[in-house]
C-alpha cells in the first residue's frame, strides 16, 4: 500500500507539472502570434477597412484596424458583465497575404490554448485559473480568447450583417425537474414553490420538461459571391458568425465589397410558429421549465381540486 502512494503521489505532481507547463507553452504561443498578426494589420493601413458597433459608429482605415486590435488584445474581463459576454467588432478588414497566413496561425493558437486549458482543468479543478492568475491575467476571458477571426479567401460580391436570436431548449425527466426545484426552493419553500411542486407532481412519470433559455442576440454575416458564366449568374451564398471583423484578401486601393451594417434594435421579432412544440407560458417558472404541446394534449393536468395528494418518487 505505501509502495503504491510512493509511486502515485511523484507520478500525479510530474502529470500536474507537465500539464502546466503546456498550458504556459501554448499561452506565451497564442499571445506571440497575436502580436505578429495585430502589427501586421497595421502594416495593411493602406488596405481598406470598416467596422461597426452596437451604437452606431462606424470607423474606416487605420481608426478601424486599430480598434479592431483593441479588441482582440482584450484577453481579461474589463467589467463585472456576464462571464457568456463578450465584446464584439464586426466589420470587414482588407488583408495582405501574410496577414490571412498569420491569422490562420493565430486561430491554430487559440485552439491549442483551448485544448491545454481543458487538460489542465481535468487534472486541478479551475487549475487554468491559478496558471493564468501566475502569468499576470488573473480575470483572463477564456471565451474571448478563444473566438477566431473569420477569415474569408475570396472576395464576395457583398456582406451584410444581421442580427439572430436562438432558444436553448434542454429536455429532462419529470425527476430532475423535482430535483432542480427542490434545489431552487431551498428548505423553506414559499407558496410559490409549493404550487410547482403541486404541478409537478400532477404530471405522468414518463413526461418530460423543456428547460427554455432565450439567448442573447448574436450577429452574423450574409456573405454572397456572384459568378458569371454563359451569360448566366451563379450565385453562392454563405452565413457566418460575425462577432470579429471579417478579413478578405484586398489589394491597395481596391474597394471592399458591397456592405450594410446591422443593430440588434434593428431586429424584426418573428411571429410564433405554427408547429412549435412547447407551451409558450412555463409551467415550472422557477426553472424555466416548459411542457411540450403534446403532452398537454395527452395529459392536461386536472384541476386543483382533483389533484391526488401522492408524494413524488424519490429521484
Amino acid at each position: 500500500m505505501h509502495v503504491i502512494l510512493a509511486v502515485f503521489i511523484p507520478l500525479s505532481i510530474s502529470i500536474t507539472k507537465m500539464t502546466t507547463s503546456n498550458l504556459t507553452l501554448t499561452f506565451n504561443r497564442l499571445r506571440t502570434t497575436l502580436a505578429q498578426f495585430c502589427k501586421q494589420l497595421e502594416n495593411d493601413h493602406k488596405l481598406s477597412a470598416w467596422i461597426f458597433d452596437t451604437n452606431r459608429n462606424e470607423l474606416i482605415g487605420l481608426g478601424a484596424r486599430r480598434q479592431f486590435i483593441t479588441v482582440l488584445q482584450q484577453l481579461e474581463f474589463n467589467d463585472d458583465r456576464d462571464g457568456r459576454e463578450t465584446d464584439i467588432c464586426p466589420g470587414i478588414i482588407g488583408a495582405s497575404p501574410q496577414t490571412l497566413w498569420l491569422a490562420a496561425e493565430l486561430n491554430h493558437a487559440k485552439e491549442e490554448f483551448k485544448k491545454a486549458v481543458i487538460a489542465m482543468n481535468q487534472v486541478e479543478k479551475e487549475g487554468a485559473h491559478r496558471v493564468m492568475k501566475q502569468h499576470g491575467y488573473p480575470r483572463i476571458h477564456f471565451k474571448q480568447v478563444y473566438r477566431h477571426v473569420p477569415i474569408i479567401l475570396k472576395k464576395p460580391a457583398s456582406i451584410r450583417f444581421t442580427w439572430g436570436a436562438t432558444r436553448s431548449i434542454k429536455k429532462i425527466s419529470r425527476q430532475e425537474a423535482y430535483r432542480r426545484l427542490v434545489e431552487a426552493a431551498g428548505d423553506s419553500p414559499s407558496f410559490g414553490y409549493q404550487q410547482q411542486f403541486q404541478a409537478l407532481e400532477a404530471l405522468p412519470k414518463d413526461e418530460f420538461i423543456a428547460i427554455v433559455q432565450d439567448l442573447k442576440p448574436h450577429i452574423k454575416a450574409n456573405l454572397c459571391w456572384i459568378q458569371e458564366q454563359d451569360e448566366e449568374k451563379q450565385i453562392t451564398r454563405k452565413m457566418i458568425s460575425a462577432a470579429l471583423a471579417i478579413l478578405i484578401p484586398l489589394d491597395p486601393g481596391e474597394s471592399l465589397p458591397e456592405h450594410h451594417a446591422s443593430f440588434p434594435e434593428d431586429r424584426k421579432t418573428r411571429k410564433p410558429r405554427g408547429d412549435f412544440k412547447i407551451e409558450p407560458e412555463p409551467f415550472l417558472p422557477t426553472i424555466r421549465g416548459h411542457r411540450y404541446i403534446k403532452s398537454i394534449e395527452k395529459n392536461p393536468v386536472p384541476d386543483k381540486e382533483k389533484q391526488d395528494e401522492s408524494q413524488m418518487p424519490d429521484s
